[in-house]
């Protein structure tokens, strides 16, 4: 009469469960890294390309002027 298939799941299916779980939230976070230091990144070098950009009409008008003969 008692059917074995419905049976509460057995701890090892609990435990395997509980690392598949782990598992997604180590990958989570370490793709949420992963995003952050791209935008770091991003941010620096936009800045960086901003500050190259403003200064370089200084250095050309710091330059003098080529002499003609």
């Amino acid at each position: 009469m008692n059917d074995t298939e419905s049976d509460p799941p057995s701890a090892a299916t609990g435990k395997i469960h509980l690392g598949i779980r782990i598992a997604v939230g180590v990958v989570g976070l370490a793709l949420l890294a992963l995003f952050v230091l791209l935008g770091s990144v991003t941010m620096k070098q936009s800045a960086t390309t901003q500050a190259l950009e403003a200064r370089q009409p200084l250095n050309e008008e710091a330059r003098p002027a080529p002499g003609r003969e």
